[in-house]
């Protein structure tokens, strides 16, 4: 038995989606939002970090996508993100984006 069922969107037609690159961002961000709270980089950690062949995360060169990533981690690790979502409006992300993104990332 087939059931079919029709998927209307409740987003605002004007909201643009998210490109394939920032939805690429997104999943990184996630991916890495919970190692880049608790580790901090003393002399210590950087040389057991060198011994076992990991390295710190890297800004991305985009300061628009960065600030992305940084968003998505703050919300992960549930931080304060107001002043990102501010930095975010102001790169050109919708409102509908930025809270699309951030119940994903809860």
């Amino acid at each position: 038995m087939t059931l079919h069922v029709q998927i209307r969107s409740a987003a605002d037609p004007s909201t643009p989606p998210l490109s394939a690159l920032e939805w690429k961002v997104v999943t990184l961000a996630m991916r890495e939002a919970g190692r880049t709270a608790t580790r901090r980089r003393g002399w210590l950690r950087r040389m057991i970090d060198g011994g076992a062949g990991t390295r710190p995360n890297l800004p991305l060169a985009d300061p628009r996508l960065e600030t992305l990533r940084r968003f998505v981690c703050r919300v992960r690790d549930r931080a304060d993100a107001s002043e990102l979502k501010h930095r975010l409006l102001e790169f050109g992300f919708h409102p509908n984006q930025i809270s699309a993104v951030a119940m994903i990332a809860r």
